[in-house]
């Protein structure tokens, strides 16, 4: 069997709006990357190869081989993308975080040797029609297929209150006459990025250089009005682009104020939710689940992406206080962290919970931290599988700002 190649790259969205080659990411996005850059371990089987910045210690792979996991091999990128003997030995399947110009350059000197079924894929090369796979314009267009196809109904959001294309900022004022508080999203960007509140009597001078930086970046902007969030979720989907989609998994994840993500739980469901809360997600998820992966299937995702859809739900509560469900807020195109979710729940005891969160602090800071929470709850594997403890997902480094956790408890 062939190894697949991994590469962290979350930055892909940015690269794609961006659209140059040689597109270098700003100073904390790139530091971002490099801090986390095994995080790809978790999708890699025991004979892949994960690229990455700097070659993860011996006590961090030791760490996760006594929690069960199988380790790819690691090798830092510049030196295997000049190794000629690595570029020429045979391999699967290219497997970045997301595509886009940049990352097809950066990958190059690896295309010859992978396998046909790479080379026949979507998404083998880039083509500047690939760029609205990846565009919320398009995730708006599913939200919308979904909408009609479930008809009118009082459980879902209104057909009404489906995202605008804005080409200008009077367009944007006029449906906040209309909606009063508003979200407005670049269109390509990822993880809470990209993204402006506007209340509903407020476009100041900062809000319009912000929003003008999109427009003239981008040419566009996505408005939609503020909903009462009460929890996100994530559709797992997976695309071969044969024509059909395929459906993975749920998860359930943490954002901030501004609504930038933050981590995810381990289970399904978050924990906090009311009886009702909870009736509501168990009998309109499956239906949202089923209208997705129709339209989906039916859509670009199933005949021009080959990888893993990450669809982002949110469940709000509108002006009067009733409980509806948003079936599309985002499409993600590539790895997502709730992927990753699916992937590490298979490593967890079925009997424990959880959560694990991205941390940015001081240079070193979240070696420190991670190092006594480790002494304070250690890891405890059961029958193979993480039954409590704290660990990192990403090594912890005296010269890393980012970090990852994960958090085990016995429910």
């Amino acid at each position: 069997m062939f190894s697949d190649v991994y590469l962290f790259n979350p930055t892909n969205e940015l690269a794609i709006a961006n659209g140059d080659p040689n597109y270098m990411p700003p100073k904390r996005l790139l530091q971002f990357e490099k801090d986390l850059g095994t995080m790809p371990m978790f999708f890699a089987k025991e004979t892949d190869i994960v690229l990455v910045h700097k070659v993860p210690s011996e006590s961090f792979l030791t760490l996760w081989q006594k929690a069960g996991k199988k380790l790819p091999a690691f090798m830092k990128e510049d030196e295997a993308l000049s190794d000629l003997a690595f570029c020429q030995q045979p391999k699967g399947f290219l497997c970045p975080w997301g595509w886009g110009p940049s990352i097809h350059r950066r990958l190059n000197p690896l295309k010859e040797s992978c396998s046909d079924e790479f080379k026949s894929s979507p998404i083998a090369q880039w083509t500047e029609s690939l760029r609205e796979v990846y565009s919320r314009k398009t995730a708006a267009g599913v939200l919308t297929e979904v909408l009609r196809t479930a008809g009118e109904n009082d459980w879902l959001l209104p057909l009404d209150e489906s995202p605008v294309l804005c080409s200008q900022l009077e367009e944007i004022t006029r449906l906040q006459s209309k909606w009063g508080r508003l979200v407005v999203k670049s269109p390509w960007s990822a993880s809470g990025r990209g993204i402006q509140m506007l209340g509903a009597n407020e476009f100041n001078q900062s809000s319009r250089q912000v929003i003008s930086g999109f427009l003239k970046r981008q040419g566009y902007v996505m408005v939609e009005p503020w909903l009462n969030n009460v929890a996100n979720l994530s559709l797992q989907f997976y695309s071969e682009a044969k024509g059909e989609v395929v459906y993975r998994g749920l998860s359930s994840f943490l954002t901030d104020a501004a609504g930038r993500y933050q981590g995810n739980y381990i289970r399904e469901l978050s924990p906090g939710l009311s009886a009702d809360e909870k009736s509501f997600l168990t009998d309109y998820v499956p239906v949202v689940r089923q209208l997705l992966q129709s339209v989906l299937s039916e859509s670009i995702f199933s005949h021009m992406y080959h990888g893993w859809l990450g669809v982002d739900l949110l469940l709000y509560r509108d002006a009067g206080n009733k409980l509806r469900l948003h079936p599309c807020l985002e499409i993600n195109s590539r790895y997502n962290m709730g992927a990753l979710t699916l992937e590490l729940r298979e490593m967890i005891s079925p009997e424990s919970d959880g959560r694990w969160e991205i941390t940015f602090d001081k240079l070193g800071r979240f070696s420190q931290d991670i190092e006594a929470q480790m002494s304070r709850f250690p890891v405890k594997v059961t029958d193979g599988k993480i039954a409590e403890g704290i660990l990192p997902m990403v090594p912890p480094s005296e010269d890393a700002q980012f970090g990852v956790w994960l958090n085990v408890e016995r429910s």
